[in-house]
């Protein structure tokens, strides 16, 4: 297949509700492809208080493949932050999704 993708990553955000318009509009106008969803929010939540392991659900729901954290904290912390992730997915009953990690390679000890 000439031009065509095998898969689109939504990635860096902090608000869970633009990466679920995101994955979205990817899914219809992008039929097929597999769609990764990522944000760049600690263990606790997105910046609008939404918790972290709900933002994975939120995006699960949206129609994402895979979803995840991506390198705006440290590695220690986005591991914690996708494993909320993976629980309530699971919990959700979104067994066929996929988890990824984007952590940068060092330790951003003035990110709150």
């Amino acid at each position: 297949k000439d031009n065509e993708v095998d898969l689109m990553i939504c990635e860096y955000y902090e608000h869970v509700e633009e990466a679920e318009w995101h994955v979205e509009a990817v899914k219809e106008f992008m039929p097929g492809v597999t769609v990764c969803a990522s944000l760049c929010i600690n263990e606790t939540s997105d910046v609008h208080g939404v918790p972290t392991g709900e933002c994975g659900v939120k995006l699960a729901r949206a129609g994402a493949d895979v979803v995840g954290i991506n390198c705006h904290f440290d590695p220690f912390r986005c591991l914690e932050a996708t494993k909320k992730m993976v629980k309530a997915v699971r919990e959700a009953g979104y067994d066929k999704v996929h988890f990824m990690i984007q952590p940068p390679a060092y330790m951003i000890p003035d990110a709150s």
